[in-house]
C-alpha cells in the first residue's frame, strides 16, 4: 500500500483519461500502470547511461594512451586527428 498526494489538476486529468479511454477501471489502476511504465523506462535509461559511461571511459583511456592530456585540442592537433582518422578509415583527405 502506498499513499500519494496528487494535485487537483492532475486528478481531473487522470479522471478524464480513465473515463474517456476505457483502458483503466479506476484512478488506482491508471496510477499503478503509470508507475510500472515509468519504472521500466527509468531502469532502461539507467542501463543506457551505464553503457554510455563505460564507452566514454574507454574513449578517455584511448585518448590518454594517444597522448591527450586534457583541455581542448589546438587547431593543429584537430587537423592531425582528422588526418589520422581519415587514414585509418580509408578516407581521401
Amino acid at each position: 500500500m502506498l499513499s500519494v498526494e496528487v494535485q487537483d489538476s492532475c486528478v481531473k486529468a487522470i479522471d478524464a483519461v480513465v473515463a474517456s479511454s476505457g483502458l483503466y477501471s479506476s484512478r488506482s489502476e491508471f496510477l499503478k500502470d503509470s508507475i510500472r511504465k515509468n519504472l521500466a523506462e527509468t531502469t532502461q535509461m539507467s542501463e543506457s547511461l551505464k553503457s554510455i559511461r563505460k564507452g566514454a571511459e574507454k574513449l578517455a583511456a584511448e585518448a590518454r594512451k594517444r597522448g591527450y592530456k586534457g583541455g581542448l585540442p589546438t587547431r593543429e592537433e584537430r587537423d592531425r586527428f582528422a588526418r589520422q582518422y581519415a587514414k585509418e578509415n580509408g578516407i581521401d583527405f
